[in-house]
């Protein structure tokens, strides 16, 4: 079982703080005053962890896509790649996005909520593509673009990309969940 250490007693100053920005970025979204462990263990190096959290903070507060498409689409993605870790830390976010319960649950299950709006439809369609290594059709991208422009469309794949990065980070280095965040679906965890 590969691990990595907590490295926060070793951290120079700026990197201490660093990491405290990161949660307080997050800490509303998520509920919690503490950094994700993912985090805190990518924080062995400092530079990538910053340049990390950096970009999720910009997809997830400061970037184009509203709240509920965003949500959506990392959730997708969680339910895609059976991502467990991702799938729990987002459950809060999407719920103050106002994404409803059946919705999570449908998407949990792989499938597609025919009760959201098709531009809602269409950025899971994205994700779908990018989960598959496929090209995005050019009617599901035109329908993106409809809505969220070119800049939304580029948003949900580089969301995917960073969700990626997580999901390889717990899954190579054995990273738990942390405690009091909702269990992830058991058939996550089937291979």
């Amino acid at each position: 079982m590969a691990r990595l250490p907590d490295p926060r007693e070793h951290l120079a100053a700026a990197d201490v703080r660093a990491l405290e920005q990161l949660a307080s970025a997050r800490a509303d979204s998520e509920g919690r005053a503490q950094p994700a462990d993912v985090y805190v263990r990518m924080f062995n190096n400092p530079g990538a962890a910053a340049k990390v959290g950096a970009l999720g903070e910009h997809l997830r507060f400061h970037a184009s896509l509203p709240d509920d498409v965003r949500e959506l689409a990392i959730l997708r993605f969680a339910a895609r790649q059976r991502s467990g870790y991702e799938w729990s830390h987002h459950q809060r976010a999407a719920a103050l996005a106002g994404i409803a319960p059946e919705v999570v649950t449908e998407l949990t299950d792989g499938g597609l909520p025919e009760s959201l709006p098709d531009a809602s439809l269409a950025v899971l369609e994205t994700v779908d593509a990018v989960c598959e290594g496929r090209s995005i059709p050019p009617d599901v991208q035109d329908r993106v673009v409809a809505d969220h422009g070119h800049a939304g469309v580029v948003e949900v794949v580089a969301l995917c990309g960073l969700y990626a990065t997580m999901d390889y980070m717990v899954r190579a280095f054995d990273i738990p969940l942390e405690d009091g965040l909702p269990e992830p679906p058991d058939h996550f965890s089937e291979t």
